[in-house]
């Protein structure tokens, strides 16, 4: 049993609670049984953790655990895992320009995963993929989506085969109207400021969705249901 802060092991899953060593270490953690078993199937896993001893994991003190983890209570089980190179790009893909909030992203992974959008194209400003929240959130759908990193602009000028559209009510397509096509690419904005000036220069269609008695949706909601109904 490893029970020393000042263990190696410790402080590198200490220092990965920070993003800029866990881009500098290319290296995150999952928290919980489920998604060690995900990061496992997924061959991202290098090594697992439990409070228990048990094969195939090294055993870590209750204390360290704690202090490791986001969660009020002790998870028993967590793992180490590289950063995985999967980028290739789908029929469906969903674009994120400055989505801030982690949970937020999470369930845009997991729905996206579910409506079969199966690439994702991060944009500057948007959270990290490996912040523990993120991951939390996906639920392991992190596991079974493909990224791609970087200028959204530059990007989507290079989707001459594919209908873009971005999302907002100016000059919007009800999104009951939105033909289902097989290409295509969704663009998801901040939570607060919508889509960035940069993309909206580029004039793109804008998708809405019609709603009662209320002006606007969480984007997850709004990303969630956009997907279902083109997928």
């Amino acid at each position: 049993m490893i029970s020393s802060l000042d263990n190696p092991k410790v402080k590198l899953l200490l220092k990965l609670n920070m993003a800029k060593y866990r881009k500098l270490e290319q290296l995150f953690l999952v928290e919980g049984e489920h998604l060690v078993k995900e990061a496992r199937q997924a061959n991202a896993l290098i090594e697992a953790f439990s409070l228990e001893e048990k094969a195939g994991y090294t055993q870590l003190d209750a204390k360290i655990l704690k202090k490791i983890c986001h969660t009020e209570t002790v998870i028993p089980e967590i793992g180490l895992c590289k950063y995985f190179a999967k980028n290739e790009i789908h029929e469906k893909i969903l674009i994120l320009d400055g989505i801030q909030d982690p949970g937020n992203l999470g369930t845009i992974m997991r729905s996206a995963c579910a409506f079969g959008f199966k690439t994702l194209f991060i944009g500057e400003g948007t959270v990290d993929i490996y912040n523990a929240k993120v991951i939390r959130s996906s639920q392991g759908a992190i596991f079974k989506l493909d990224f791609l990193f970087g200028n959204i602009c530059e990007f989507i000028n290079n989707l001459s085969e594919y209908k873009i559209y971005g999302t907002d009510v100016a000059n919007g397509i009800p999104l009951a109207e939105v033909a289902k096509e097989k290409k295509i690419a969704i663009i998801l904005g901040n939570e607060g400021n919508g889509i960035s000036a940069s993309v909206k220069a580029l004039d793109l269609p804008n998708i809405y969705i019609p709603m009662e008695n209320t002006e606007s949706l969480n984007v997850a909601i709004a990303g969630s249901i956009i997907m279902y109904q083109l997928k």
